[in-house]
């Protein structure tokens, strides 16, 4: 089965990073200039737009995770002034690249750079600040069992770096808050239902 991750290769230049894509479908279809200036500065949670003749690209680096992602619409020029293209988007690790940036300025220092995109079904950091509740959660086992396939199942976004819980008045639930690029995010509950009647019967959901 053909992989859905995609080749990112960087080539250093004097003053600008070129970039190239290639997937088991598709390659880009030219080079994507990026300033070096701009790739060394991006600081966390910055998303910086910039192109290169017809195409562009949106960087955003995320410290929390370590990764710079970049969303390129490819675009070239056809007949009549129109323009055609996709778009793509690639995650990589940012420390890595920013090595290779400096080691490419040496003499002799490396000047092509290739790393697979990250898988984008990283999951966010689970936080508990409400340890007592957790240790009730864990002491039962119909009820730890519950908790481990709500987390799994309602918590997997990739976008979010950290989800923190905090009690909630329902025993056994949560009240939780997102963490998106330092800033905080949708809040809510994690909630168990049901629990006075049977609780094999009983069932966790999400509240916003």
């Amino acid at each position: 089965m053909p992989s859905k991750r995609t080749m990112v290769i960087a080539t250093a230049g004097e003053c600008c990073i070129s970039f190239r894509t290639l997937s088991w479908n598709r390659k880009s279809p030219q080079r994507f200039l990026i300033v070096r200036e701009w790739l060394e500065t991006l600081e966390d949670g910055q998303t910086e737009i910039v192109s290169d003749i017809h195409s562009f690209a949106v960087l955003r680096r995320n410290e929390a995770t370590g990764l710079l992602t970049i969303n390129f619409t490819w675009l070239n020029g056809v007949c009549g002034g129109e323009v055609r293209g996709w778009e793509e988007s690639v995650t990589i690790p940012y420390a890595p690249l920013l090595a290779f940036m400096g080691e490419s300025t040496q003499d002799g220092g490396p000047k092509t750079w290739k790393h697979l995109s990250v898988c984008s079904t990283s999951r966010p950091r689970l936080v508990f600040h409400d340890q007592k509740r957790l240790r009730e959660c864990m002491a039962n086992k119909t009820v730890r069992k519950k908790l481990a396939r709500a987390l799994r199942d309602n918590f997997c976004f990739p976008c979010v770096e950290q989800i923190d819980f905090y009690h909630d008045i329902v025993p056994y639930s949560f009240f939780f808050r997102e963490v998106c690029n330092g800033r905080d995010g949708i809040c809510g509950g994690l909630i168990f239902h049901n629990y006075h009647d049977n609780l094999k019967k009983a069932n966790y959901s999400v509240h916003t």
